[in-house]
């Protein structure tokens, strides 16, 4: 009798949770990269509601690798997943007949999952919960997310040896550069001024033409004689007494041709 009574209850809670088809459990990736699901809900009566919030759990378990190999050649294989935090989708299917405008226990629905919300090509778990009471509805089913995820670089990196003859630094090589630049540039200067002035030109500076020589350079040496225009005399420069002595020598001598002279007229 007990165990009636337990399997009458299993049985009521198996049918309570009602069951779901999907359409199809594989589904290709859109240009939009999304995926579109398509499925049905049978529920044991109809609800209270005529929209019945519900909760879709999407576990990963299989991702899909594309891996760049040596040779370029692209490999495709299937990571198996571990311990992956489920991706959750709460959405509010319908059960109103918009024909009859009744509560049906049963409907059809569709949503759309992307790639900017964290979904990627691969395999996953999909268990459909009730959200009035968390009860689950149908059992779990893996689906199929075709399409084609980002490629992985594998191949691998040779590093070669070089035996060939040191080079020298590029550092030593700019310095020789530079150096012989400097050369080239300043013997270049150099020819360029040289050529850049005229034949017959020397370094040293041509006399001017209106300098007045060395002799007739006037000199300020005692003893040189300097005419005065317009004077009627003349003296040396020099000194004072000298100018003197002659004055008293010139006026003797006249006074000795005036004293003749009067001789003369008294004779």
């Amino acid at each position: 009798m007990g165990l009636a009574l337990v399997a009458l209850c299993s049985s009521s809670v198996a049918s309570a949770a009602g069951r779901v088809q999907w359409k199809s459990k594989t589904f290709k990736e859109r240009s939009d990269k999304a995926w579109n699901l398509e499925l049905a809900i049978y529920l044991p009566s109809a609800p209270d509601v005529p929209h019945v919030p519900m909760k879709f759990e999407f576990q990963p378990e299989v991702y899909y690798e594309r891996d760049m190999m040596d040779g370029d050649k692209l490999v495709e294989r299937k990571v198996p997943l571990d311990n992956r935090q489920a991706l959750i989708e709460s959405v509010d299917v319908e059960f109103l007949d918009s024909g009859t405008g009744k509560i049906e226990p049963r409907t059809r629905f569709t949503f759309k999952l992307t790639r900017a919300h964290g979904y990627e090509a691969g395999e996953y778990k999909v268990t459909i919960h009730d959200g009035r009471n968390d009860q689950a509805v149908g059992t779990a089913t893996t689906l199929i997310f075709e399409g084609e995820n980002e490629v992985i670089d594998r191949r691998a990196m040779v590093f070669s040896g070089n035996d060939k003859k040191k080079k020298p630094d590029a550092d030593t090589k700019k310095v020789d550069d530079d150096k012989g630049g400097d050369d080239k540039s300043g013997a270049s200067a150099d020819k360029k001024t040289d050529d850049s002035k005229p034949a017959g030109d020397s370094d040293t500076p041509a006399p001017a033409a209106d300098a007045p020589k060395a002799e007739d350079k006037p000199s300020d040496e005692p003893g040189t004689i300097k005419e005065k225009p317009g004077g009627c005399g003349c003296h040396v420069a020099g000194s004072s007494e000298s100018s003197n002595a002659g004055l008293g020598f010139a006026a003797l001598a006249l006074s000795s041709v005036v004293l003749r002279r009067r001789k003369k007229r008294a004779a």
